[in-house]
């Protein structure tokens, strides 16, 4: 094969690009300050990459549904613990009463106390979040979930997504609280607190000895019952908060693996960049050289 100075010429061209296109990716690296900047850079480094922003966009979505998921708990746990205060001030009132009492306005007075416990028993579980009613299940942004005795909401569960394929029940139904609905798979007793509480003030009102007891116990039970959804309201929070830790950890670990494949290292850039000018300029000086040669110089 014949060597002809057109041949000679297009090689030349073609080192002097290759040695241009990489002093040029070297200080682009410099400038953007990460090894790769396109897919074409490295296809394989890149699907990598563009795995773990999805993961940290994953796990970005996560964090805030937990960090919803724990201002929804807490504020229902506050509604709670304020219900099992109010039982507690309840059983020590009905407590004075189981014997009878044929004043009748010691009957009066512990009735109109027995009504405003159960209003504010009502009051919790109407408490709300920015507007929406937390005891409510599915029905949180309609009417108040409780009217007088009645329940009004429903008892559906609200999960949300705290990891991939991981949910967490958010919410704690006022059915499942103050009516002793059964729902599975939260359970937590079977008394209907607000008409026991009603047939305890009648009880009250008549003097009805036997009935005062039986509604006594019937509070007793209730209190357990409601100690039962802060129970489990605790086991969410903390199940929350490891989750949350967890999150936490994995997105470190995430964003250190990327700034170690992607952070370009300056001090390693600089020397290369100074190793592909050197090459560059001696390329350059072979071309023009090269170049230079003709048949003429050898007649």
């Amino acid at each position: 094969m014949r060597i002809t100075p057109n041949i000679t010429s297009q090689n030349s061209l073609y080192n002097l690009q290759q040695s241009r296109s990489i002093l040029d990716q070297l200080q682009e690296k410099v400038a953007s300050g990460q090894n790769y900047n396109r897919p074409s850079d490295d296809p394989v480094t890149a699907r990598q990459l563009v795995g773990f922003a999805d993961q940290l966009r994953s796990g970005e979505q996560y964090a805030g549904n937990m960090t919803k998921a724990t201002i929804w708990l807490k504020v229902t746990n506050s509604a709670l613990e304020g219900m099992a205060a109010t039982m507690s001030e309840i059983k020590k009132l009905v407590s004075t009463l189981t014997n009878g009492t044929d004043m009748v306005q010691v009957r009066q007075n512990a009735a109109a106390q027995l009504e405003t416990y159960k209003k504010q028993l009502v009051d919790y579980g109407n408490t709300q979040l920015n507007g929406v009613y937390v005891l409510a299940g599915t029905r949180d942004n309609l009417t108040a979930p409780f009217s007088g005795s009645t329940y009004n909401g429903d008892d559906t569960d609200m999960g949300i997504e705290i990891g991939s394929s991981i949910t967490q029940t958010m919410n704690i139904t006022g059915g499942r609280v103050l009516k002793g609905t059964n729902a599975a798979p939260h359970q937590y007793g079977s008394v209907d607190i607000l008409t026991e509480l009603d047939n305890l003030i009648a009880a009250v009102n008549a003097n009805d000895t036997a009935a005062i007891t039986t509604g006594a116990q019937m509070m007793e039970d209730g209190a357990l019952q409601i100690n039962a959804a802060i129970a489990d309201v605790g086991g969410r929070l903390t199940r929350l908060d490891n989750m949350q830790k967890f999150n936490t950890t994995t997105k470190n670990v995430i964003q250190g693996v990327v700034a170690n494949i992607q952070n370009a290292d300056y001090t390693k850039l600089a020397v290369e960049i100074q190793q592909q000018q050197l090459a560059y300029q001696a390329t350059l000086s072979s071309t023009a050289k090269i170049t230079q040669i003709s048949l003429l110089d050898y007649l």
